[in-house]
């Protein structure tokens, strides 16, 4: 009968009588074996002694605090790069505080779209609750229409790629138009076109020119052609849920069995006061 060795004894040093086995280091740190081993191959946690001969890790008890902070960390959701650069940093505190403000902040995002996906959820369920679906829509025609537009380019479509382009190149040409004194008028008018089939858009903001249109380097004017056909509905509420609105108003334009055609527009008839209350026109030309 075979008696299993300690691995302490194994090694034949006093060097490892004051420190943990791999097992034992493992279970007091809530890890597994192989997540130790794993550590110790991309030089986040190394033992503190391997035995030559065995090949046995050891760990000192000092390096117990080092592995509570890193399954803290992963806890939490921060990275192995995280861990490291915590580990590694001279100033420990103020890295692991870094680090908790850098989880936090994507927490927050995730949440705020996690909450906007459950919204837009149910609002996609409402029709199979018995809740109608989007009525309102009309079929008119549009007007040609000059305005005074500037332009930028989002790599995707979707509010969370066009909003931060809007937000750029808005304020910038409503600054131009006040200081330079020109007739401009309500309301906004935003149109959106793809760039080749990059899957980028070209986004352009707009205020309606006054009859005798100026040209100017800090916008272009452009004349938007009328649209013989145009389905169009009134959209109230706030930015981040147009997204949903443009989605279930195409709906209802292909339930009708209509071919959508050229850039959509969104027309702002109200956009003072707080976001919730705005009212915004959307268009778009239809065969």
């Amino acid at each position: 009968m075979s008696i299993p060795l300690d691995p302490l004894t194994v090694s034949g040093s006093n060097v490892v009588s004051n420190m943990y086995t791999i097992g034992e280091f493992a279970a007091h740190g809530r890890v597994s074996v192989r997540m130790l081993r794993h550590y110790d191959a991309i030089g986040l946690l190394e033992p503190a002694h391997v035995d030559p001969q065995t090949g046995y890790r050891f760990y000192e008890p000092g390096q117990l605090g080092e592995l509570l902070r890193i399954v803290e960390l992963r806890d939490l959701g921060c990275s192995l790069e995280d861990a490291a650069l915590v580990a590694g940093a001279d100033d420990e505190e103020a890295a692991m505080r870094a680090a908790l403000v850098r989880r936090r902040t994507e927490l927050e995002a995730s949440v705020a779209a996690d909450s906007a996906r459950i919204a837009r959820i149910d609002a996609r369920l409402s029709p199979f609750e018995g809740a109608p679906a989007m009525t309102g829509i009309t079929y008119t025609r549009i007007p040609a229409v000059t305005v005074y537009a500037a332009s930028g380019i989002a790599a995707e479509g979707g509010p969370e790629h066009v909003s931060p382009v809007v937000d750029r190149i808005l304020p910038p040409l409503l600054e131009a138009l006040e200081s330079s004194g020109v007739d401009f008028r309500e309301p906004g008018v935003f149109w959106y076109e793809p760039v080749d089939d990059s899957g980028a858009l070209r986004v352009w903001v707009s205020w309606v020119a006054g009859d005798e249109p100026v040209e100017n380097d800090a916008w272009e004017v452009v004349e938007l052609p009328a649209i013989e056909r145009a389905a169009v509905t009134d959209y109230r509420g706030d930015m981040p849920g147009i997204g949903q609105a443009w989605h279930d108003f195409m709906q209802a334009i292909v339930d009708d069995g209509s071919e959508m055609y050229g850039a959509c527009r969104e027309v702002y008839l109200e956009a003072d006061g707080p976001q919730s209350e705005w009212l915004t026109q959307l268009q778009q030309a239809v065969r």
